[in-house]
């Protein structure tokens, strides 16, 4: 990705075109100022999906983390926890399609 420029808000108003075809050329996201104060962000939507995933691994990864220290206070071992996973995936299915 290339380095963040950054546009008044004003500019990015009278030349968006411009402004949407550098943001999908070069993948940068552009930083729109209002009054001198950072307002929004333009990025592609390439881009803006790659954030997505990341936020969404590291949301994963946290809860993993959290849900691991939890098991290992109350005892529990990897086959006791996915034991428990396969218990509540088939709740799940069975309240969703009612049928388990």
């Amino acid at each position: 990705m290339s380095e963040v420029q950054t546009v008044a808000a004003t500019w990015a108003r009278t030349h968006f075109g411009r402004l949407m075809r550098e943001v999908v050329r070069t993948r940068a996201p552009f930083i729109v100022e209002r009054d001198s104060i950072p307002t929004v962000v333009i990025l592609s939507v390439p881009e803006y999906e790659q954030m997505q995933r990341q936020a969404a691994w590291y949301r994963f990864y946290e809860l993993s983390r959290q849900a691991g220290l939890e098991a290992e206070e109350e005892g529990l071992t990897e086959g006791g926890v996915q034991a428990e996973i396969e218990v509540i995936k088939r709740q799940v299915y069975s309240e969703r399609y009612g049928r388990g």
